[in-house]
């Protein structure tokens, strides 16, 4: 992740919007899951990536963790993805067993004077509150 920020979003900032969003899920407490957890994870990403654009990047900074850093989209059309997603689930099968995974997801937009520690640090904030911050 650090390289697709140093690389791409650094040297191309100022012709682009950049955004990030983050998911964090919230994995089965239950100990029979605990063996699936990456197949979980698995399911996880394969929900996400269908979400976006083939030109997003998309990472996972932590376990738990997915981000994916949007490329040329806008702030309201981000803002309106989270509203629609927050609160919901992806479903997911282990075996027999249909499971409705939760997940926390909220964004931020990238500037120019950024860091990746600090721009990651708002976005999971921002996913904690289930929402979009704006700087």
């Amino acid at each position: 992740m650090q390289r697709i920020f140093d690389h791409v979003i650094k040297k191309y900032i100022y012709s682009e919007d950049y955004l990030l969003l983050t998911f964090y899920v919230l994995l089965p407490g239950d100990k029979q899951f605990q063996p699936f957890i990456h197949s979980i994870l698995r399911a996880c990403a394969h929900f996400l990536r269908g979400l976006f654009s083939p030109k997003d990047f998309f990472t996972r900074p932590q376990e738990k963790t997915f981000a994916i850093i949007c490329v040329g989209r806008a702030i309201q059309e981000i803002q309106e993805l989270i509203e629609r997603l927050k609160g919901k689930s992806f479903p997911c099968r282990i075996g027999p067993h249909r499971l409705s995974i939760r997940y926390l997801v909220g964004g931020t937009n990238i500037l120019g004077a950024d860091s990746l520690p600090l721009v990651l640090e708002r976005a999971l904030s921002a996913a904690q509150k289930g929402t979009f911050i704006r700087v």
